[in-house]
């Protein structure tokens, strides 16, 4: 038997840590994802294949999901109209920008699965498969916890066996291993006063952090792409120092026992200000 093409959802995302959890929620959701790397390739598999949604970051290599998306509407024409869901790690993402590609929806990161269950109910009308958790709601954990439980066990969830920690130490060591790159690449850029690439890098940094609970991270990539998305350029020294401090901090954080299991519905307290769904365009009948 065919499989339903609403069962399929291309995942266009550049971050390796960022595409392993997107593939785990799908997963658990019942879903067959697929990946792409930049907005080039996803316009193609777009395209070509024939997929229920598209999760698209705005932030990629070659064609930004701006323009990507841009694309897509127009080789789709009228014959077709896959729904496009924005994801950005952006505080104030531009919604007017987002509906003038022909973006449908936007989910702010780190994705969560309850967040992403409506986003995906909402657009494959009742597809969904809702996701069984393994136990009671872990309980609240301190805020200057270096890396978020909470967050840790909402990823945990995703994973049936070994209690999430197969999965959790596999996304940690993917951003460890990635981090020390983009630091290097975010030093030289503030030192050349690229505004553009620190925009980029911080941007991609941030969303990898919050995706596996790093808060502290977190508030020093958007301190840095606010500012350098207003052409402001500070010393390197200081900033990176503090985000390679945060770093270590966050490595030694690793966790090496069994993280408790969450209900979806414990991750959306996560310390993650929700926003409320917000559909860009609605749907035709």
């Amino acid at each position: 038997m065919a499989e339903h093409p609403q069962r399929r959802v291309l995942v266009v995302e550049d971050n390796e840590v960022n595409q392993a959890v997107a593939v785990a929620i799908l997963a658990r959701l019942g879903y067959r994802p697929d990946l792409a790397g930049d907005g080039q390739q996803a316009v193609e598999l777009v395209v070509q294949g024939h997929y229920g949604l598209v999760l698209m970051d705005c932030q990629l290599p070659l064609l930004a999901g701006y323009q990507a998306t841009a694309d897509i509407r127009r080789r789709e024409g009228t014959a077709r109209h896959t729904p496009i869901v924005a994801m950005t790690a952006a505080v104030l993402e531009d919604r007017q920008r987002c509906l003038a590609a022909g973006m449908d929806d936007h989910i702010a990161k780190p994705v969560l699965l309850a967040e992403l269950q409506v986003v995906l109910s909402r657009w494959l009308e009742g597809e969904v498969t809702t996701a069984h958790a393994g136990g009671p709601a872990a309980a609240m954990g301190p805020t200057w916890e270096v890396l978020d439980p909470n967050r840790l066990a909402e990823l945990g969830m995703l994973e049936a066996t070994q209690n999430g920690t197969v999965l959790i130490d596999s996304l940690v060591e993917r951003l460890l291993a990635r981090i020390p790159i983009d630091l290097a690449d975010l030093r030289t850029a503030l030192d050349q006063g690229d505004a553009t690439g620190v925009t980029r890098i911080t941007h991609r940094l941030k969303g990898a952090a919050a995706t596996v609970g790093s808060s502290g991270m977190v508030g020093l990539c958007e301190h840095l792409e606010v500012l350098a998305r207003a052409g402001v350029i500070p010393p390197a020294a200081n900033l990176v120092s503090r985000l390679e401090q945060e770093f270590n901090r966050a490595s030694t954080s690793t966790p090496r026992t069994p993280v408790p299991r969450s209900t979806p519905a414990a991750s959306t307290g996560s310390g993650r200000r929700s926003s409320p769904p917000s559909t860009l365009r609605p749907r035709s009948s």
